[in-house]
């Protein structure tokens, strides 16, 4: 009985020693991670720190686009100096004439810088044809690209605003009368919805442009046509493109 009074004492003493351990282990192993955890976001906030002084850096130092300070070397929107409305090239060398036709065509080059290999028959029936325009009422300019062995030939022509009005008459040129208001009807879609079926050519066009009532023009009724007021701009540049290679040419 003793015995067994003994051992039980010694078994309740190992248990209170390893829950002792136990305990007192429980704090250094808490104390750890709260060193490792502190350590790692000091470690971390370090790293950031260094990392986004490295991107303020390069951002500073970097350079998107470099102007170019030249004037001779800008092109298109890098130049400083852009103007906000693009150069129209298609005029006269005035800047103003529009040019409306152009004839081009080349010839050999002689030996001499003066002289042609055209004979003189062509360059008399070419001659002709330029003075036939001229007298029609048409602007001439001509300029020459000289090359090696030959030399290519432009004549620039523009309309005056009677040759075109005299011209736009004999050709029934169609001119904007009115602006169309009434709603475009689509009759296959129409036809097709009471069916209950989708139309497969429907289309939604954005920025679409306006429709026009247009009459063949006349010049004494020049006030009812839309834009007369700008004779400049009243023909576009296609049909002054018409007119000139339709009724002059």
């Amino acid at each position: 009985m003793g015995r067994l009074i003994r051992v039980a004492r010694v078994n309740l003493r190992d248990k209170r020693r390893g829950a002792r351990s136990r305990t007192a282990a429980l704090p250094e192993s808490a104390e750890l991670k709260l060193q490792r955890r502190t350590f790692l976001s000091a470690e971390g906030g370090r790293r950031w720190g260094r990392m986004r002084r490295r991107g303020e850096q390069r951002e500073d130092s970097s350079t998107l686009i470099a102007m170019e300070t030249n004037p001779e070397n800008n092109y298109g929107s890098i130049n400083l100096e852009a103007s906000s409305q693009p150069r129209d090239r298609n005029v006269f060398s005035d800047g103003t004439t529009r040019i409306d036709f152009v004839l081009v065509w080349e010839e050999p080059r002689g030996d001499n810088e003066d002289s042609s290999g055209v004979s003189s028959t062509h360059m008399k029936w070419r001659e002709q044809f330029l003075s036939r325009l001229r007298e029609e009422g048409l602007l001439q300019e001509q300029r020459e690209v000289c090359q090696a062995k030959k030399r290519i030939c432009f004549v620039l022509l523009s309309a005056t605003w009677s040759v075109l009005c005299y011209y736009a008459e004999e050709i029934s040129l169609r001119v904007p009368l009115q602006v169309v208001t009434a709603p475009i009807i689509n009759w296959s879609e129409q036809f097709l919805s009471k069916l209950s079926l989708p139309n497969p050519l429907s289309q939604e066009v954005p920025n679409q442009p306006p429709d026009y009532y247009t009459c063949q023009f006349r010049t004494n009724k020049l006030e009812r046509f839309l834009g007369s007021e700008d004779k400049e701009m009243f023909f576009k540049t296609t049909q002054r493109h018409q007119v000139v290679s339709s009724g002059t040419l």
